[in-house]
């Protein structure tokens, strides 16, 4: 298999690297970039990562993208790889596509996030449609953070979706539906004050954001 590691813009990779590199060192993982193919175990098959976090019980592939497109190796591929070895596990980090514009954001506890599903049950029950719609949406890149594979960037509503789908998090028919909101959510956010969601539209990006907690992907 086609190694994971790329050269493209390499820089930009080498500093989204480090900033990986800070958040697994302060959770007690030691930190390897770019590693050698003798430091990978054998089930990998020629794939490389660029990157690999190790603690005891817990070993980490980490694969850095620009983003959850078409690219190679084809990340089911990559996946299957890790069929049947529960003490590695792959993380897919999507850098932005402009790094300069990239901004942290912390992963949400699982918790939290249903907790403020209860503030957007509330606002629908209160007929605040439109703001409701979109703090379930927020929430929903929220649940996608909060996965073993999350990335702590900002995503646009398509990369979430496209981001969900791939992952396995929501199925082939939620994510058409989900798609096709994602217009309705941009009108609103950019004011387009003529459109407005209907009761359903909020159901089933709340009825996403559920799925997407209940999957063995979210971190306890």
């Amino acid at each position: 298999m086609t190694p994971s590691l790329r050269s493209r813009d390499g820089e930009a990779e080498r500093r989204f690297v480090e900033t990986l590199r800070a958040r697994y060192e302060q959770a007690g993982f030691s930190f390897q970039a770019e590693p050698d193919a003798d430091q990978l175990p054998d089930f990998l098959e020629g794939y490389r990562p660029d990157a690999i976090a190790r603690k005891p019980g817990e070993n980490v592939a980490i694969d850095v993208r620009r983003g959850p497109g078409p690219s190679e190796p084809p990340l089911p591929a990559v996946r299957r790889l890790f069929e049947g070895h529960p003490d590695w596990r792959l993380h897919v980090a999507f850098m932005a596509s402009d790094p300069l514009k990239a901004f942290p954001i912390p992963r949400a506890d699982p918790a939290e996030i249903r907790v403020q599903e209860a503030e957007v049950r509330a606002l629908h029950a209160a007929g605040h449609r439109r703001p409701a719609f979109v703090l379930a949406w927020a929430l929903l890149e929220a649940a996608l953070r909060a996965t073993r594979d999350g990335a702590d960037r900002a995503h646009s509503p398509g990369t979430v979706v496209q981001a969900l789908a791939m992952n396995g998090l929501v199925d082939p028919e939620t994510e058409r539906d989900l798609r096709a909101l994602v217009p309705l959510r941009n009108r609103i956010v950019h004011g387009d004050l003529a459109v407005d969601p209907s009761d359903h539209d909020i159901a089933l990006v709340l009825a996403a954001v559920r799925a997407v907690l209940s999957e063995e992907a979210v971190h306890p």
